[in-house]
């Protein structure tokens, strides 16, 4: 079906029949019109008609159309169709043309005396018109020749001499023609020559509108079984026709091919929503429609399909070693064709399709003079690198290359193309000759690499590791190695980075690396004390002296890109020391705790402050990790989630795992200290998930520490026990990360009824903080444990005095939430309520759920043992329900796991019976080293700490509890008893 080509078919059909009218008219009287007639005058004989357009616009079908409507019009027909293979053949199309006419007399002298293009010989000029003169005698004679752009220049210069002796001769002689593009060649003189001689129709065929791929597509529709549903939706029509339009450019053969490619899939009115993709068939059409172009046509689609639009057409020539006018002709063409838009593929399916038809050699011959004339050219960096990238092994062997990567690689970075920034440095590096170099490309990649891949992490720092201890890192790249060495573990390492700057450090540094001596000190105060604590009056007046500006993160406003980091590691530092860098007395207190509400004041406002004005980028993230950690320990709770839940959405549109797990890990704390455990075990196992254990490093404590504690809260304490034991690289212990584990793990001892344990936890948890200048209750509130454990065992006066110590410490709210719950349990039942209701006040107000549900049973048991037992009934289902809605397990159980909060009247009396565990005579049959082993393990240490505290490997800590829980008749580490009369704090 043809559509929109009604008024040409009508034109070309009437110019056909006026030339078999005028036959019967006379020649002389048909000649005698010829100069006063208009130019396309249908009875002039001699005349030519062209049919252009651009390639599958339907000009054959055209052609065809007419020569079927005027086949009984007594026009004599002579019809060629032509192609480029046979352009070179001489006399092609003549030979087609007289095919059919042996029998008007014998064969012509076609192949006489030699001739050219220019000069056919005279006897082959005369016999050919003589030929066609003959039939034009007996009627008129229509020649029809089909791309005759392709046709050899021996038959056209028979087609001129012949129609320009019909017009003398008034010979009813008639020539119709397509002609379709083709891109860089240059036409015979004679056929611009013979297509000047038009006095007939000149059309020019275009796409189809909107309109006519609605028409085609409703014809298509009424050729199915669909076409009453078809004919009943309009409005569906019409949405289809927009779509196929825009896709195809109007080109007829596209919108074919495309309806061929989806109609076997379309069902309904929904299929039919579905946006037209490119299938097999249309991608092998628009092939077609490309190597009809021309004979440069794929020649110069390959080097638009490779370069793409990052090169101007003059570029483009150079590349596919083209003239420009030929380049310009083929981008026109294709245009046309609706292949391309400007110099663009439409449909990525077919600039792949093109790709593929080069082989391996021609693709990467393009690409390295792709490369090289983009560079010479300046385009880019990314541009020139897209082609680097694709060359693998034959990356050119020049001096700029290295470099283009490198800009490539943080170009791409800004907007987000993390993989293809380290696909360049690792190419870069590879590269590179210049060692130092290629140490600053690995520095990045390394980074870069965290970000998309934190597994493959630590493998991308080794060869940087390695340059440190060969002496060839530089002072800077040996600071900005510290802390990926500290967070994977390799202390030893760090202290050689540390030691190897300073030993380079020169005389007169400039600010920016002073600043980057003096946020590794602080990451080294804030998280590896005991490093800093070895290196501290060992490395000189550098290490020394140059740092004290920085240490409360007052120093280095917010705001100053340089002093970023700086500012929010002395944040984080000054939160966690109180506020003032001095170190707490043995056994006592912080000093200047009157002025921590200030401090934190300050320091949190510069946290905000950074955070506001900070791009979560590679070179920020740690100071964003910082700053968000500042508000977690100073109890900013509500900023702290607000900015981290936004980070997260940000990281995550960025594809960041590494980011991403870190900040839930962190994310997971605050949702404990908002009484959210369910929340917080979700976000610490999809912290897990993101992260394989290796690629956490002793960051691991963090995620894992939450999760205990969610898990805990939870009442799920088989999944914490099994997490507690959870392998953990033993540099964890003594960092900052190494304290939340102690304490998780001392809440679920203190939970499963092994106070002892959970006391042991929670005093060395306190101990190190208070030896680390880190004695934070947002970082760890270990006295309210120490209390609570004491409380479990008896001992009230010591649990009152911790919690009151607590209390001292002018804690936040919801910590002094905490101490005033557990200080209740120490004093006489009816001085309870008032204590309890002035925590559930103020737990209630920080929002910790979780908590304030514990608060909440605790104050109605006093309020029932008191005689109340509405009042208590009514706290007591209170605290149920919120308990269920923070996912926490059913609080009605609390009181015979904390015997504290149901212990008798002051004074206390023995305390409630707890689980039935083995008996301590049960250890007369162990021997002394199962003893030994046994009562550690009931005391919380882990097979690790057993075997480094009774100087035995692991497996054979494993192989004496295996015979322990044998000869007790135990199955599980819990059931272990903890009365055996073994000093734990002084076995082995």
């Amino acid at each position: 079906m043809l559509v929109e080509r009604d008024e040409q078919i009508a034109k070309l059909t009437s110019w056909v029949t006026g030339a078999a009218r005028s036959h019967g008219t006379g020649h002389g009287a048909t000649y005698g019109t010829t100069l006063a007639g208009a130019p396309d005058d249908l009875t002039t004989p001699g005349r030519t008609a062209v049919i252009s357009g651009p390639v599958a616009s339907g000009k054959t079908a055209l052609l065809h159309r007419v020569l079927e409507r005027t086949a009984d019009s007594g026009v004599r027909l002579l019809s060629a169709v032509t192609s480029a293979a046979e352009q070179d053949i001489p006399f092609g199309v003549v030979e087609e043309l007289l095919r059919d006419t042996a029998d008007a007399a014998g064969p012509l002298p076609l192949h006489g005396p030699a001739g050219t293009e220019d000069l056919v010989p005279a006897q082959t000029l005369m016999a050919f018109h003589a030929r066609l003169a003959g039939l034009a005698a007996r009627g008129p004679v229509l020649i029809a020749i089909d791309d005759v752009q392709y046709a050899d220049p021996h038959s056209l210069h028979c087609l001129l001499y012949a129609l320009r002796r019909a017009r003398t001769a008034g010979a009813g002689l008639s020539l119709m023609v397509t002609r379709g593009p083709d891109a860089g060649a240059t036409p015979p003189r004679v056929l611009e020559e013979l297509l000047r001689q038009i006095e007939g129709p000149r059309l020019r065929l275009g796409p189809l509108s909107v309109r006519g791929v609605g028409a085609l597509l409703a014809h298509r529709a009424a050729e199915t079984d669909r076409s009453a549903a078809r004919a009943s939706a309009p409005a569906l029509t019409a949405r289809l026709a927009a779509a196929l339009h825009a896709a195809t450019g109007g080109n007829p053969l596209l919108v074919r091919s495309l309806l061929d490619d989806h109609d076997p899939r379309r069902r309904g009115a929904e299929a039919d929503e579905r946006p037209f993709l490119p299938g097999d068939r249309f991608v092998r059409d628009a092939l077609i429609c490309i190597h009809r172009t021309g004979a440069d046509g794929l020649r110069v689609a390959q080097g638009i399909a490779l370069l793409g639009s990052s090169g101007p057409l003059p570029l483009l020539a150079r590349l596919v070693e083209a003239e420009e006018r030929t380049v310009e002709e083929v981008v026109a063409a294709l245009g046309d064709a609706g292949i391309l838009q400007g110099s663009r593929f439409w449909h990525g399916a077919v600039r792949t399709a093109v790709l593929e038809s080069l082989d391996d050699d021609a693709v990467a011959r393009l690409r390295r003079r792709a490369a090289r004339l983009l560079y010479g050219a300046g385009a880019a960096p990314m541009a020139v690198a897209a082609h680097l990238l694709g060359l693998g092994p034959g990356v050119p062997d020049e001096e700029w290359v290295p470099g283009v990567l490198s800009d490539a690689a943080h170009t791409a970075l800004a907007s987000q193309r993390v993989g293809f920034a380290v696909r360049c440095l690792r190419l870069a590096e590879e590269c590179s000759s210049d060692q130092r170099e290629r140490i600053q490309l690995r520095s990045s990649m390394a980074k870069f690499i965290w970000r998309v891949n934190p597994s493959a992490w630590a493998r991308e720092l080794r060869p940087l590791n390695a340059a440190l201890h060969e002496g060839s890192l530089p002072v800077t790249e040996s600071l900005r190695l510290v802390g990926d060495l500290l967070w994977n573990g390799w202390i030893d390492d760090a202290a050689t980075a540390i030691q190897h700057a300073l030993e380079g450090w020169p005389g007169n540094p400039d600010p920016a690396m002073t600043a980057e001596l003096r946020s590794v000190r602080l990451v080294l105060a804030s998280t590896y004390p005991t490093l800093l604590d070895q290196l501290d009056g060992a490395l000189g007046p550098a290490w020394d002296g140059a740092l004290a500006p920085a240490l409360d993160g007052a120093a280095h406003p917010a705001g100053a890109a340089e002093d970023g980091i700086l500012a929010a590691m002395g944040a984080l530092h000054g939160v966690l020391s109180a506020g003032t860098g001095a170190p707490a007395a043995p056994g006592g207190t912080a000093p200047g705790v009157r002025n921590r509400a200030a401090a934190d004041e300050r320091l949190t406002e510069n946290a905000e402050r950074i955070l506001s004005g900070t791009r979560l980028t590679e070179e920020t993230h740690v100071t964003v990790r910082a700053c968000l950690l500042a508000l977690l320990y100073a109890e900013r709770l509500g900023a702290a989630t607000l900015w981290t839940d936004r980070l997260l959405e940000e990281a995550a549109e960025r594809g960041a795992p590494g980011w991403t797990a870190v900040m839930q890990a962190m994310r997971a704390h605050m949702a404990l200290r908002r009484g959210e455990p369910a929340q917080a075990r979700r976000l610490a196992e999809e912290a897990l998930e993101q992260l394989p254990p290796h690629g956490w490093g002793v960051g691991i404590g963090m995620p894992l520490s939450a999760l205990i504690e969610a898990r805990t809260a939870m009442g799920d304490h088989e999944a914490a026990a099994a997490l507690v034991d959870h392998p953990v690289p033993e540099q964890m212990l003594p960092t900052r990360y190494g304290l939340h584990f102690l304490y998780a793990r001392g809440r679920h001892q203190l939970a499963t009824g092994r106070h002892h344990a959970a006391l042991t936890d929670f005093m060395t948890c306190g101990r190190l903080m208070r030896e680390w200048n880190m004695d934070r209750a947002g970082l760890a509130p270990w006295r309210v444990g120490v209390a609570e454990a004491s409380l479990a065992l008896g001992s009230r006066d010591q649990a009152e005095r911790f919690a009151r110590e607590q209390l001292a410490e002018d804690p936040g709210p919801r910590v002094r939430g905490l101490a005033l719950r557990v200080l209740a349990g120490t004093r006489p039942l009816p001085e309870r309520p008032a204590l309890l209701d002035r925590a559930v006040a103020l737990l209630q107000e920080e929002g910790d759920s979780y908590e304030l549900a514990r608060a909440l049973t605790d104050l109605g048991t006093a309020y029932e043992r008191l005689g109340d037992t509405a009042q208590g009934r009514t706290y007591t289902r209170r605290a149920g329900r919120i308990a269920e809605a923070g996912g926490a397990r059913d609080l009605s159980q609390l009181q015979a796991e904390q015997p504290s909060q149901s212990a008798p009247p002051w004074p206390a009396a023995a305390p409630a019976p707890g689980p039935v565990r083995a008996q301590p005579a049960a250890a007369s049959i162990l021997t002394d080293a199962e003893r030994r082993v046994a009562a550690l393990a009931a005391h919380g240490y882990t097979n690790r700490e057993i075997g480094a505290k009774l100087f035995i490997t692991v497996s054979t800590v494993e192989q004496h509890l295996t015979r322990v829980y044998r000869k007790i008749n135990i199955t599980r580490r819990q059931d272990l008893p903890v009365s055996w009369d073994i000093d734990v704090a002084h076995t082995a």
